[in-house]
């Protein structure tokens, strides 16, 4: 493995190294406080023009540009305030503590770094471990990064797992799942799952929302404020694939690091494709646009697909290469217009101007990104499909991702990783929200909807 390199450290007691050193001038503030808001129940409906839309008001929020301020870690006492759990699970012993850059034990205290293994696409440390634990392998690839809300991390040997991830400030309980399958709901930001199988990976995701920052308000959303005080909402996601050792003897936590490296180093670049379409296969456009009282328009006829080449309204795609370099492409789904007997009277395509994807800082373990889709009805003057989120993604599949979207029409994120050797691609949804109502494109129709669950590769 000389792609990898081990050092034994003397360092004082927790000394965590920053694996990376990149600029990330992008992340999304903290809000002051959130309110949890159930979906509203979805109905299916002729929704309003081949959702390429024209105008565009009352887009959702554009990303922040700025650094935002560092999340505010829980109180140690609010490490184990679990809502629902199983028997197999508990506050975490080991917790990376986001706003310190290191390791605490449950007692507050630096556990010793016996010895630091940094790969090309990977960066883990083997902690001396406290109590009857024994060395602990801790990866810390995502928790090396200056975005202080993507630093989740884990530890581990073959008799637990344990999590942390960043507090958001006004959260609502944070959801842990294991391999997509709920394990717990808690409000605190450590977690220690002891169902686990040695020599095993996991993949394990967190998921909240919160209360977006002002910063990041729209017109429309300050003027829903100001009249009903409801602020707007992103969802948080974290995602990280943990490779449990196959015992606590160090030459064991090595082996699992060379392998999660390997694995990680294999994968040539990562790709966040987020499209929206229209389920059903014909809609009708709302008052005022220019077709409207018999006429109908083409719709995608589908549902969510992987697929490359579905159909769309809109579709934005950015590749990131673990090697250097980035690149991206929008398209615009064209608007099909006919009258309902079936006859074909028009089409014609919106502007892709307002659709975006840029990489913020990169580096050959993570990179920093943000996409942005907007796009307008070319026959109506006014709604939009609307949305974004910002993400640091990693080399290995790990991810943090925030954001939210109009709920019309269908969204899907698809992540996926490419590999040379094997030539394959590992892809698996990030995200998906079926559409609501069609005046969900109008502000102030509705709420906009998080972006954040399930994914990785």
């Amino acid at each position: 493995m000389r792609s990898i390199r081990s050092t034994s450290t003397g360092s004082a007691p927790g000394a965590e190294p920053d694996p990376t050193r990149s600029a990330d001038p992008s992340d999304p503030s903290i809000a002051r406080r959130a309110r949890r808001q159930a979906p509203r129940a979805l109905v299916a409906v002729a929704l309003p023009l081949a959702l390429r839309t024209g105008g565009t008001t009352g887009a959702v929020a554009r990303p922040l540009t700025g650094d935002a301020p560092a999340a505010a870690h829980p109180t140690p006492a609010a490490e184990t305030a679990f809502d629902t759990g199983t028997a197999t699970v508990r506050g975490a012993d080991y917790r990376f503590s986001a706003g310190q850059g290191r390791f605490l034990t449950d007692g507050g205290k630096a556990p010793r770094a016996l010895r630091h293994i940094t790969g090309a696409a990977t960066d883990f440390t083997v902690l001396k471990g406290a109590g009857d634990d024994g060395p602990t392998l801790a990866g810390t690839t995502l928790a090396g990064t200056s975005a202080t809300t993507a630093r989740a991390a884990w530890a581990s040997n073959s008799e637990f797992v344990d999590l942390s991830w960043p507090g958001v400030r006004g959260a609502a309980p944070y959801q842990v799942f294991r391999d997509g399958k709920l394990i717990a709901t808690t409000r605190g930001t450590s977690l220690r799952d002891v169902a686990v199988r040695p020599g095993a990976e996991s993949e394990y995701t967190i998921s909240t929302t919160a209360n977006a920052p002002a910063s990041e308000w729209t017109g429309g959303e300050r003027a829903d404020f100001a009249r009903t005080g409801e602020r707007p909402v992103n969802g948080h996601t974290w995602n990280l694939n943990v490779q449990v050792p196959a015992s606590a003897q160090p030459a064991a936590l090595e082996s699992a690091a060379f392998k999660a490296e390997a694995k990680a180093k294999k994968y040539h670049s990562t790709t966040i494709k987020y499209r929206t379409f229209i389920r059903s296969k014909w809609v009708t456009a709302p008052v005022g646009c220019t077709y409207t009282k018999g006429y109908k328009y083409a719709g995608d006829n589908r549902g969510f697909s992987k697929a490359d080449s579905a159909s769309h309204r809109t579709d934005l795609t950015g590749i990131v290469y673990w090697e250097g370099g980035s690149s991206w492409n929008a398209h615009i789904g064209t608007t099909h217009v006919y009258k309902t007997n079936g006859k074909f009277v028009a089409k014609k395509t919106a502007s892709k101007k307002k659709m975006s994807f840029r990489v913020m800082s990169q580096n050959s373990k993570t990179a920093q990104v943000r996409g942005i889709t907007e796009a307008g009805n070319p026959y109506c003057g006014v709604g939009s499909i609307s949305g974004y989120y910002n993400a640091r993604i990693s080399r290995s599949g790990d991810f943090y991702i925030s954001g939210r979207h109009k709920q019309m029409p269908d969204h899907e994120i698809i992540i996926s990783g490419f590999t040379r050797s094997p030539m394959k691609t590992y892809t698996k949804f990030l995200h998906t929200a079926k559409q609501a109502s069609p005046t969900c494109l109008f502000k102030p129709a509705c709420p906009a909807a998080t972006i954040g669950n399930n994914g990785g590769y």
